[in-house]
C-alpha cells in the first residue's frame, strides 16, 4: 500500500487519481477528513506531518510513501523507517542546485539529508516553477485584464503539475528509481510576459503585462508566504539573468518524457485546461 502526503494540494491529488486508476492500494494522511473527497478505494488516516505521535496508525502496512515537507515534519522519515516504509518518494525543489545560497534550497536540501540518514530507499523529484503558479494573476485578469508582476522578462521552465505527479505515481510503483535524483522542468522557456500572451490567446481576450516595482510585489506577497521564502524567490528573480544563466531555471530537460513516455504538457495546454479559473 502506498501512502501519500499533502493528497489535496495540486501534484498531491493528481498522485491519489493516478494510482487509484492505476488499480494501486492507496491511504492519504489528513489533519481533516471532512475535507477531504476521494473514491471509497482510498483509504483516509488522520494524521498531522508535525505531529510524530497521530503517524503510526497511517503507516500501518505501507511500503512506499510520497512526502511533501512542510515545517516540523522533520521526524517523518524516521518513524516512516521505524514503521516498516521501505520507499520515500520526497518532492523537493529544483533551488536545491542553484549556485546561489537560499531559503527553499536550503530546507529541502535539509529535508533530502533526514531522508538519506533515515536508512530508507529514497527518491527525490526536484521540480522547478509550477505552471500553476499563474493562478495568482486569475483575479486581475478577471477584473481588469491585466497582470501586475516583477520580472516579466525573466525565463523559466515551468512544469504542469500534472506532469509532476506523473513522474511521482511511476517512481512510486516501478523498480530501478531507488537513489535517484530526477530535476523535472516543462517543455518551453517562458517568460511572464509570454505566458501572459498565451493567456490571452487561450482566453480570446486582450490581456495586458504591467511591471509591478519590486518593493510593492514583495510586499504583497508577504502577506502570504514566509517573508524568507519571498526574500529567496525574490533573489532567484533577480540573479537569473546572470548568477543562474544556464542553470537548472532556464533549461529544458527530458525527464518527464524519460520516465512516463509521455511529453511534458505545455503551458498552452495548462492554460486551455484551466480557463475556468481566469473567467
Amino acid at each position: 500500500m502506498i501512502l501519500v502526503t499533502g493528497a489535496t494540494g495540486n501534484v498531491g491529488r493528481q498522485v491519489v487519481e493516478d494510482l487509484y486508476k492505476g488499480g494501486h492500494q492507496v491511504r492519504v494522511l489528513t489533519r481533516n477528513p471532512a475535507k477531504v473527497s476521494f473514491p471509497a478505494e482510498v483509504e483516509v488516516a488522520v494524521g498531522d506531518l508535525t505531529a510524530p505521535q497521530t503517524l503510526k496508525k497511517a503507516f500501518d502496512g505501507i511500503q512506499s510513501v510520497y512526502f511533501i515537507r512542510v515545517p516540523g515534519s522533520e521526524a517523518f522519515p524516521k518513524i516512516a523507517k521505524a514503521s516498516g516504509v521501505e520507499h520515500i518518494v520526497f518532492l523537493s525543489s529544483s533551488a536545491v542546485e542553484l549556485p546561489v545560497e537560499n531559503a527553499i534550497g536550503r530546507n529541502h536540501f535539509n529535508t533530502e539529508e533526514l531522508i538519506r540518514q533515515s536508512g530508507l530507499k529514497w527518491t527525490f523529484l526536484r521540480p522547478g516553477a509550477f505552471m500553476s503558479n499563474a493562478l495568482r494573476w486569475a483575479g486581475t485578469i478577471r477584473t481588469e485584464s491585466v497582470v501586475r508582476a516583477p520580472f516579466g522578462d525573466v525565463g523559466t521552465t515551468p512544469i504542469d503539475p500534472r506532469d509532476i505527479a506523473n513522474v511521482a505515481s511511476k517512481v512510486l510503483v516501478s523498480k530501478g528509481h531507488e537513489g535517484e535524483i530526477y530535476t523535472l522542468t516543462g517543455p518551453e522557456l517562458l517568460t511572464p510576459i509570454e505566458q501572459v500572451k498565451i493567456l490571452s490567446n487561450v482566453l480570446g481576450k486582450d490581456i495586458r503585462f504591467e511591471h509591478l516595482p519590486e518593493d510593492i510585489a514583495k510586499e504583497t506577497m508577504k502577506r502570504f508566504a514566509p517573508s524568507e521564502i519571498v526574500e529567496t524567490l525574490f533573489q532567484i528573480s533577480r540573479d537569473t539573468p546572470t548568477v543562474v544563466l544556464n542553470t537548472v531555471l532556464n533549461t529544458v530537460l527530458n525527464t518527464v518524457l524519460n520516465i512516463t513516455g509521455h511529453q511534458p504538457r505545455t503551458f498552452e495546454q495548462w492554460a486551455a485546461d484551466n480557463a475556468g479559473a481566469f473567467q
